[in-house]
């Protein structure tokens, strides 16, 4: 497995000169901080924990394609459209295990069909869900960090990140329930 050099990409894409470049790097250090603690944990592969710091340090690239005024990113797609925006650019790059990362990262597992149709989503029209053990440990450890500018370096209690979560629903709470026991415990 060749290494990929995340920051030539995250360069590529958004300015190292722009309030948005140091949102996004301190947002996705931290993320990638807590997953690789949590690779550990679990023992897993060098293969797999260098795939996870990779995976999580472009895992929101596609924020530089969204309108968000508070991280800065002046786009036209709503904030949602980070996820698809992401896998297309890492796709163009030749990442395409990273590029599903940056789709099914959000919420708690990602979005099902289902779920994107009944809400209304503005997103294509299929499953966005997390398969693989690195998929999840992604999607988990960003759940405790955002990247508003004035708590982007605050770490969510697991408190917090329980009573968020359990407004996404049952499917999510019992998946969420089932990872902290695998990556906390």
């Amino acid at each position: 497995m060749h290494r990929v050099d995340y920051f030539k990409i995250i360069n590529k894409y958004i300015s190292p000169y722009s309030h948005a470049y140091n949102i996004y790097v301190v947002h996705v250090s931290l993320v990638t901080a807590k997953a690789l603690k949590i690779a550990r944990h679990l023992k897993l592969s060098a293969d797999q924990k260098r795939f996870i710091e990779e995976a999580c340090m472009l895992h929101d690239i596609g924020i530089v394609h969204v309108k968000a005024k508070e991280i800065f990113c002046n786009g036209e797609m709503p904030y949602i459209y980070h996820i698809v925006e992401g896998r297309k650019i890492l796709e163009a790059e030749g990442l395409p295990l990273h590029a599903r990362i940056a789709e099914n990262h959000i919420g708690v597992g990602g979005l099902t069909k289902e779920q994107i149709i009944k809400d209304k989503i503005p997103l294509p029209h299929r499953d966005m869900l997390c398969e693989t053990i690195e998929e999840k440990i992604i999607s988990y450890s960003d759940l405790f960090f955002s990247k508003n500018p004035r708590r982007i370096f605050i770490e969510k209690s697991i408190k917090q990140v329980r009573a968020k979560v359990k407004r996404y629903g049952k499917r999510e709470e019992k998946i969420f329930k089932e990872w902290y026991a695998l990556f906390e415990g």
